[in-house]
């Protein structure tokens, strides 16, 4: 728990500790975002999402990798196509870190707590995406964030991640999916878990998940909520 959340606990309570976290969300959203949009490969043809332990599969099952690195992109470099789906998958990853929050506040928390914590953590997170230019208008980006969310209602598992195997049977490969779903790719895409051995998307989301619970969980016992 680091210093900021420490003063928003002891200050405010549970409602400014998720204002705090929000932001946070929405930073770790988009950094897990930009590196899984450097980890797709793609493939002509129509099919559903694949994601694969290293590249080297990615290539075995033909697909071609976008990005030889994980590395600072350009977006003058992107096409049309790819700059809708790098939107998609930030407002996916975004909605992903939310949910992570909001069950870590409500598996953790007494229940007049969870909804402080939520009351600071949605709008927060809200501002976040129109401060750092992913929309407009904070109406969009709600509801570009509730479209997501809605959708873990028909979700075919409950398992936020998969933490041998993110991707794989869980919340993250859902949101993954329905992001290229909305983007309306006009071919099959696949992504790897492991592009480089010190930075993958395989690391960042749990990282994303095991610091989030931590945070809430240290909080929550400190200050009783």
């Amino acid at each position: 728990m680091g210093l900021k959340d420490w003063i928003a606990g002891k200050v405010a309570g549970p409602q400014s500790y998720g204002d705090v976290l929000g932001r946070k969300a929405r930073e770790n959203g988009s950094v897990l975002a930009n590196v899984l949009f450097m980890s797709h490969g793609t493939m002509a043809g129509e099919g559903p999402l694949a994601i694969f332990d290293s590249v080297e599969e990615m290539e075995a099952a033909g697909f071609e990798p976008r990005f030889e690195e994980i590395t600072e992109m350009d977006p003058d470099s992107l096409s049309e196509d790819e700059r809708l789906l790098f939107k998609n998958l930030q407002t996916a990853m975004i909605s992903f870190a939310f949910i992570v929050n909001s069950n870590g506040a409500l598996q953790n928390m007494r229940r007049e707590n969870t909804s402080k914590f939520r009351n600071g953590l949605g709008p927060s997170l809200l501002k976040s995406m129109v401060d750092s230019g992913l929309f407009g208008r904070f109406e969009t980006a709600q509801a570009e964030l509730l479209f997501y969310v809605d959708t873990v209602k028909a979700a075919p598992t409950s398992t936020v991640l998969n933490m041998d195997k993110p991707g794989s049977g869980d919340l993250l490969e859902h949101f993954i999916a329905k992001a290229l779903e909305v983007s309306g790719t006009k071919c099959r895409y696949g992504f790897t878990r492991t592009k480089l051995q010190t930075l993958d998307f395989k690391i960042v989301a749990a990282s994303l998940v095991e610091v989030t619970l931590e945070s809430i969980v240290r909080a929550t016992l400190h200050y009783k909520w």
